[in-house]
């Protein structure tokens, strides 16, 4: 059966009366505004807010178009549903059916003549909707082709002049109409406009109100245990001083998350957000910046002010032309005392602060002289282009800063609270990880507050469409047609990848090996791997973004294949051989290792070769091919025990099984020295001079067998020294063959004295 939706309390029934309203509101402000000299930045923001209009017109528009098919589609069926049930009625008045069942047949006939005139009145109702939508739609096409007129003649007429000097009587007589008359018509339609976006938006508002109570909750709670973690960590000072007002910061953050929630907000909507926001904004830069900088700060507060007064007189020219030439006036005796008065200013401890201020304000010097001369002479769209453009970068510079400070404040909370506590890498690298973060932040709000700029000069469009043109320039080489943007694509993307694979390997040896218990071989083999398979992926996905055919690549991989087989199969027998040290392990990271006389701890197995750090400091450099194919002693292969051996000689006579106990009880009293096996003493051979013996003691702290040993030996010595069991010096018998008769006088033990 046919569902028949209502016809009257649609979305657009609802809302197209407030919307109709507020397009009357823009369209009439919009007609003031598009005056010779109005503002560049004014026109893109006139243009943002109506594109939103026509966007919800669209969508409106469409959606009506569907709902008329699917009326059509059933309108179209009721024919055929009624010359059928018109046919089961004849037929049930020819036989003997039940009055009951004519009487449910005539019913159903009933129900779809009411059916078809719900259905046309629906549509009706949908097409004098569409009606309406489209002349709104009209309007608001008709407002954006007169933005985009109104754009294209002041990008044209910017060194044109559009106004009489400033000594023209007219400029007054203009300036005094616009402050009586033209302020109040201006102002009601702002009023009028904000008033229906209020009623139409109102719930976004209850979303705002909820955001900064939500943020203000939990700043006072972070407020609290802010101050007890800066006493244990000196980096927190700075973000503290923004952690202890919470209400400000809250402020803040409500006022940047607010631009997606409100982004058609009217012009005199964000005048007073912005407004109302200053004052935090002002107290958490004052926490933040030097002292030497409070003038500028304060007196960018009250150019921002009147530029936000002029930004809601931007449909008065004459009105906005004179505040313009007051406060240039204005900025001009401030930037000259602020010079003057830090010229005088002395200190070697902030020489380059000192000169950052004299060349900013120099600058801005220069600047505001080129507004004000503009102005006079007439050329008010120039002068609105240089001074909006360098008082917008400027606050934006502000905004920035102190949003950067507030987030990195929360940023430095957070890596002192659960979940991010209960991370190795976090416990072990915090101050790293304050600082890496610090400065992506700033870098990321130094971006924004770029593009943001450049916008304000309306720079950034074209700026976007020369670099785009310019990385899209195709470089040929033959057959070979690569463009800029591929090249730049491909060194992007193995830089991504590298990084990628450096930061993933550091988070798994943080966090991840210690927790699964992972041995150092085998963490090390996953690591490796997942290098390997990380920058071969990002190398494929560098090709594909390069624009390479990747059959011509096929083509050049077999003959590099060939190139391989014949020419690099020392290098791939080592690269292979690497492979199998990560997989098989005879060998791992950590293992004390003896390659023929040199004995040390692999440091590292790379593609090629290992590197054996030796224990005189030096490094061994060792084909992986070598490690697989030579024989390799592996010292710590199961474990890490290793027998140390020391010979004893001691003199004849001495009792052996004395000295057997001796030395066993000297080599197991060694705090190293393993209980099983247990240390043990051979009497291995009777010697040319002495009783020969061999201490056998086991230690598994295998980085001090050597010192070990040597205590071993020292307290060997003690105690045969205690116990008076001698050890003998090599005796020998000297036989002369021949000898000078003079010679044999004088060796003659009983030969006078001379």
């Amino acid at each position: 059966m046919l569902a028949v939706g209502p016809a009257e309390g649609t979305i657009v029934t609802r809302d197209l009366p407030a919307v109709t309203q507020e397009i009357s509101a823009q369209l009439a402000e919009t007609t003031q505004l598009l005056k010779p000299g109005v503002l560049l930045e004014t026109l893109s923001d006139l243009e943002v807010r109506w594109g939103k209009l026509g966007e919800q017109l669209g969508l409106w528009t469409r959606d009506l178009t569907n709902r008329a098919n699917l009326i059509d589609k059933q309108i179209a069926l009721l024919p055929d549903l009624q010359a059928t049930w018109t046919k089961t009625r004849e037929v049930a008045q020819t036989s003997d059916t039940p009055p009951e069942i004519r009487q449910q047949i005539d019913n159903v006939l009933a129900k779809i003549g009411q059916a078809e005139n719900t259905l046309q009145k629906q549509r009706a109702a949908i097409l004098t909707e569409q009606s309406r939508v489209a002349e709104q739609s009209k309007r608001v096409a008709g407002a954006l082709a007169s933005i985009r007129a109104a754009q294209n003649a002041a990008v044209s007429g910017m060194f044109v002049r559009d106004s009489p000097p400033v000594w023209n009587p007219e400029l007054r007589e203009k300036a005094a109409h616009d402050l009586v008359e033209g302020s109040q018509s201006s102002f009601g339609a702002q009023f009028l406009q904000l008033r229906s976006y209020i009623a139409r938006n109102g719930s976004q508002f209850i979303y705002l109100a909820l955001i900064f109570g939500g943020l203000v909750v939990a700043l006072f709670w972070v407020q609290r245990r802010a101050a007890k973690w800066t006493d244990e960590d000196p980096l927190l000072e700075r973000a503290n001083r923004v952690l202890q007002l919470p209400i400000a910061t809250a402020a803040v953050l409500t006022f940047l998350i607010s631009r997606p929630l409100f982004d058609e907000a009217p012009r005199l909507f964000w005048a007073v957000l912005a407004t109302i926001t200053l004052p935090p904004i002002v107290i958490i830069l004052r926490r933040l910046i030097d002292r030497h900088f409070f003038p500028i700060l304060n007196a960018l507060i009250v150019f921002y002010l009147v530029a936000q007064l002029r930004r809601v007189v931007a449909s008065l020219p004459g009105l906005s032309r004179l505040i313009l030439l007051l406060e240039m006036v204005g900025g001009l005796i401030f930037l000259v005392w602020f010079i003057r008065s830090t010229r005088s200013q002395t200190g070697a401890s902030d020489a380059t602060s000192h000169k950052a201020r004299l060349a900013g304000a120099r600058i801005g010097l220069v600047l505001f002289a080129a507004v004000l001369l503009a102005n006079v002479l007439g050329y008010f769209r120039l002068a609105n282009y240089l001074a909006t453009g360098a008082l917008i970068t400027a606050y934006l510079a502000i905004l920035f800063y102190a949003a950067a400070g507030v987030v990195a404040g929360l940023i430095f909370f957070a890596l002192h609270v659960r979940p991010l506590t209960g991370l190795g890498v976090v416990r072990r690298h915090r101050p790293l990880l304050q600082h890496r973060l610090t400065r992506g932040l700033f870098f990321l709000a130094l971006v924004a507050w770029a593009l943001l700029s450049l916008d304000a000069f309306s720079l950034r469009a074209p700026l976007v469409d020369l670099i785009t043109s310019w990385v899209t320039a195709e470089v040929s080489f033959q057959s070979l047609h690569i463009s800029l943007g591929a090249i730049l694509a491909f060194i992007l993307t193995i830089w991504i990848a590298a990084l990628l694979s450096r930061f993933i390997r550091f988070l798994l040896e943080e966090d991840i090996y210690d927790r699964f218990h992972f041995n150092r071989g085998s963490s090390y083999a996953v690591s490796t791997l997942l290098h390997y398979v990380i920058l071969l992926v990002g190398f494929f996905v560098a090709i594909a973004a390069l624009g390479v055919d990747m059959t011509k690549f096929t083509v050049l991989a077999g003959a590099l294949g060939v190139g391989i087989g014949f020419g690099l199969q020392n290098i791939v027998n080592n690269f292979v051989s690497g492979l199998i040290l990560l997989f098989e392990q005879p060998v791992k990271v950590g293992d004390v290792v003896q390659v023929q006389s040199d004995i040390g701890v692999i440091r590292r197995i790379g593609i090629r070769a290992s590197i054996i750090r030796l224990f005189n400091s030096s490094e061994l450099i060792v084909p992986n091919g070598q490690l697989i194919s030579d024989k390799v002693t592996n010292w710590t292969l199961s474990n890490r025990q290793r027998r140390i051996e020391l010979r004893v000689g001691v003199a004849y006579g001495s009792d052996p099984k004395r000295v057997i106990a001796l030395l066993t009880e000297v080599a197991g009293a060694h705090p190293l020295a393993l209980k099983y096996p247990a240390p043990q003493t051979l009497m291995t051979e009777f010697g040319t001079d002495s009783l020969n013996f061999e201490v056998r003691l086991w230690t598994d702290d295998y980085d001090q067998w050597l010192q070990i040993k040597s205590d071993v030996a020292v307290a060997i010595t003690d105690a045969l020294a205690e116990a008076k069991i001698p050890i003998p010096f090599s005796q020998r018998d000297l036989h002369l063959q021949s000898i000078d008769p003079a010679v044999a006088e004088y060796l003659r033990p009983n030969r006078p004295p001379v």
